[in-house]
This record gives C-alpha cells, structure tokens and sequence, in this order.
C-alpha cells in the first residue's frame, strides 16, 4: 500500500504580500515568465488553488517548477522571484569576445570546429566542447566556407585566357 500524504500548509500565512500587491506587481512585469511567478503566488495567496501542483496547473506549470518557484520564494522572498541574472540567455563569450572572434576568423579562418575551440580556450580561457562550439557557430552564423570542387586535369592557363575572352 502506497502512502501519499500532503501537508497542508497556510499560504495566506506564508506569503508576506498582500493580493492586491502581487496582482500590482503582476501587472508592471513584462516578461510572461515573471508575471506566471507572481499569478502562481496569487492563486496560492488567494486560495482558489489549495496546492502548488493545482496552482502550477493553473499557469501552466508542471508539479517540480512550482516546487522550484515555492522554494525560491521561501528562500528569498519575492525579490528571488522576480530575479533575472545580467546577460541572461548569453553564452561563455562577452561582446567584445565576439567581435574579436568573428574579426579573427574572417582573417585568419578555420578548417575545423576544433579548431574553433582551441582558439577560445588559448584566446580567452574559455572551455567549450566540441558540441558547444558548434552550437555557438550556428548562433553567430558562422559557417565553414570551402571551395568549388575542380577538375585536376584542367590547364588553368586555358581557364584564364577563357575567364579573359568571356567578358569582351
């Protein structure tokens, strides 16, 4: 026999702010992500919702990201919340890294991914994996440029003076 047991606990006790501040809050956030934070705790603040599970069904949530959103509130009040980390989304490289890269490559150029990435590592001190630095080719369009296939009995001088004659 599988024993499930809830605790009950007394949201409207443990959330410090009032329903009518998340809701204020709620409305003055512009990213979706933070305002679901807010409406979540509202819904528990509330009471509609009993649990986090119900209440993280309500935005959308599965049961362990509410568990996280409750555990950052617990932790740090709502400033834990609403934190978004500086150069949020951003790989290992700053701006300027970049552009020094990019500057680089058109340069210098490189035949290969590993190559890319041991010029990060020796460059800048930054390790990415093999995976990671192609992931980060894709994000900044970078693409391995290679040349036409030719033939190897062609006579290039015989190319020339055509390439030459074409253009008159």
């Amino acid at each position: 026999m599988i024993c499930a047991y809830t605790v009950e606990m007394n949201y409207t006790v443990l959330i410090s702010e009032s329903e009518a501040e998340l809701r204020q809050l709620e409305k003055r956030q512009k990213l979706a992500q933070m305002q679901k934070r807010l409406h979540f705790l509202r819904l528990l603040k509330s009471q509609p919702a009993i649990t986090q599970e119900q209440a993280g069904k309500s935005v959308g949530w599965q049961r362990r990201q509410s568990q996280k959103i409750w555990q950052l509130y617990r932790q740090g009040g709502i400033r834990s919340v609403l934190y978004k980390p500086k150069g949020w989304g951003f790989g290992k490289l700053s701006s300027p890294q970049i552009a020094h890269l990019q500057g680089d490559l058109r340069q210098f150029g490189a035949t290969s991914l590993d190559d890319i990435r041991t010029y990060l590592e020796q460059s800048f001190g930054v390790v990415y994996s093999l995976s990671g630095s192609s992931a980060l080719c894709a994000r900044l369009k970078i693409k391995l440029k290679t040349a036409r296939p030719y033939n190897v009995k062609q006579h290039i001088e015989e190319v020339e003076t055509y390439k030459k004659t074409l253009a008159t």
